[in-house]
């Protein structure tokens, strides 16, 4: 899910999302460009999709569209960076200068908004309804994909935020079961076991700040229930309750528990440092399943897995999916072909099983896939749903920005207060 270097949403693409004005065609509907808007010859594809397992998980969409498009030159674009960051970069800037790639990868929701409020993603709900997509798939997903009512992206797969991978091995060397209906109180308990049979408990990678983002945010779910965390962005609930203030110090215990050189190794990084035995557990979305069995580890044996302990069960939806430019799209017909094409359940399912994730579309076999995902197919249908805001999805990218750049100062200051101050004041001035 995520490749390996920065993730950090900057500023100024933030900025040239919300701010860069795209003309054309009224309704964000795409208008063919110059260079051969309705041509099947290339399709230019870009994402942050480059480490092994991801870049398997892209080649089989790659290999789908070309056997639909006999012909078809693909130009992978992909640009590596944690979380997305350098491709959204380098996409504004290409969206500024009015030279968009055919499509491109985007999270629903919040990180999407963006994309529409700046006149830059086509409207697909033609294409939605030519196809019967909304019913084929849960209500949480369709929805996540529109803006005021309108479709802008096609969903590919479903990702879980909140899971915790564990050694085996090094649990049982430490008499430690970790149970997830012991909740945090529980998980912390049993880190210590961990600790005082002297290894370390944690293993954390945030070099790229969504992943300390991402702990972060499990523990707040499971302190304040789904309701709330989804009342966060509304202005239902605040990031000053006590159930927050508990989670940030929670948070505080963790890390302290994690290894020394988390800000200096990546996510992936840190979940292959847990399977070697160098650490207990590692708190990672479910991209990490796909990257270990890239590595070559053993469901079972090298790592295992539970949801995070909590009151109860909660699916951190990261959804990944792709969107067409409404302007200057060089290869209208390939663009249109390749959203058809991640629709197709068979590649939505051999996608999943190189990425980890479950498809996006309920038609899909998920029989074939590996326990883990099997398993996370039937919570997705039973548990409650919430997005993720380290991912830019519960919220618009700006409040995102805000909490990554919270997250940030906290891991150095460990201040409760100064944390909660700023996510209460953006949530007055940024969530509208």
């Amino acid at each position: 899910m995520r490749s390996s270097n920065k993730l950090k949403i900057s500023l100024a693409a933030t900025a040239a999302l919300s701010l860069i004005a795209v003309t054309g065609c009224a309704a964000n509907e795409p208008a063919g460009g110059s260079s051969g808007g309705g041509g099947n010859n290339k399709l230019e594809i870009t994402s942050w999709w480059t480490s092994g397992s991801e870049a398997d998980a892209l080649n089989v969409l790659i290999d789908g569209v070309k056997k639909v498009s006999p012909g078809l030159s693909v130009d992978n674009a992909a640009v590596s960076g944690g979380g997305g960051s350098n491709a959204r970069q380098a996409l504004a800037a290409r969206l500024q200068a009015g030279s968009p790639p055919d499509t491109w990868q985007v999270h629903p929701a919040g990180q999407l908004k963006s994309y529409v409020d700046g006149g830059q993603a086509a409207d697909l709900t033609a294409l939605w309804t030519e196809g019967n997509w909304a019913a084929q798939m849960p209500k949480d997903v369709a929805e996540a994909q529109q803006v005021n009512g309108k479709y802008y992206t096609v969903p590919i797969g479903v990702h879980r935020g909140n899971v915790l991978w564990t050694n085996p091995s090094v649990l049982a060397k430490a008499n430690v079961t970790i149970d997830p209906a012991a909740g945090v109180d529980g998980l912390i308990s049993s880190l210590k076991q961990v600790q005082a049979a002297g290894v370390t408990p944690v293993c954390l990678g945030d070099k790229d700040i969504f992943a300390s983002s991402e702990l972060l945010e499990s523990l707040i779910m499971s302190r304040a229930g789904a309701d709330n965390w989804k009342k966060l962005f509304t202005n239902g609930y605040s990031f000053d309750a006590p159930e927050v203030k508990q989670a940030l110090e929670d948070y505080k215990t963790i890390l302290s528990l994690a290894n020394k050189d988390h800000s200096a190794i990546t996510w992936d990084e840190a979940a292959k440092k847990m399977t070697s035995g160098a650490c207990a557990v590692n708190l990672m979305g479910d991209w990490a399943y796909g990257e270990l069995l890239n590595a070559g580890k053993k469901p079972g044996t090298d790592f295992a897995w539970v949801v995070f302990p909590g009151k109860e069960d909660i699916f951190d939806y990261v959804g990944d999916g792709f969107s067409i430019p409404v302007n200057n799209i060089p290869h209208a017909d390939a663009a249109k072909a390749w959203l058809k094409t991640l629709m197709d359940p068979k590649i939505q399912t051999a996608f999943a099983a190189k990425k980890g994730s479950i498809p996006a579309l309920s038609t899909a076999d998920v029989s074939g896939l590996s326990p883990y995902q099997q398993s996370a197919a039937k919570s997705f249908k039973s548990a409650a749903v919430v997005s993720s805001l380290a991912h830019a999805q519960a919220a618009p990218a700006e409040f995102a920005q805000t909490y990554a750049d919270a997250v940030s100062t906290f891991n150095g200051s460990g201040n409760v207060a100064a944390f909660t101050a700023s996510m209460t004041q953006a949530q007055k001035s940024q969530l509208k």
